[in-house]
């Protein structure tokens, strides 16, 4: 396929996105307007984990291996959707929200399509569930 071609067809990213979005969208309204008036409290976007790896110190050996651009690096982490903060208590949950496109309602579970479930086991390494749970 031609690039020009490829640029003009319709592509899965574009539906999924503007799906993802949504569902996001539809994720915060719907506990905002619940949590009203209530100990709880939901913030979009996060940034707790959004430096993350830029304080982790590797051995020579390592960083011999790997590219270390010219300019410092200030920002690489982990960016979660939604935090929902328990004011009484103090702690939050952080929550990434996932669709699984091409799912059809009644149908049989090879219908579905996407790798939702595959991104977000990222979430589930020894290293970031460490970090995401303090423990």
């Amino acid at each position: 396929m031609a690039s020009e071609h490829n640029r003009l067809r319709k592509k899965w990213q574009d539906y999924s996105g503007k799906n993802a979005g949504k569902a996001e969208s539809n994720f915060y309204d719907a506990f905002k307007a619940v949590f009203e008036d209530t100990e709880y409290q939901i913030r979009a976007k996060p940034k707790e984990f959004s430096n993350i790896y830029v304080s982790v110190q590797l051995s020579e050996p390592e960083m011999s291996q790997i590219y270390t651009p010219q300019e410092p690096i200030t920002k690489h982490g982990v960016y979660l959707d939604y935090a929902i903060d328990n004011t009484r208590t103090g702690k939050t949950i952080y929550v990434e929200v996932k669709r699984q496109d091409g799912w059809v309602e009644g149908g049989k579970r090879s219908d579905g399509r996407g790798n939702a479930h595959e991104r977000s086991c990222k979430f589930f390494t020894p290293g970031l569930l460490e970090i995401l749970t303090g423990v």
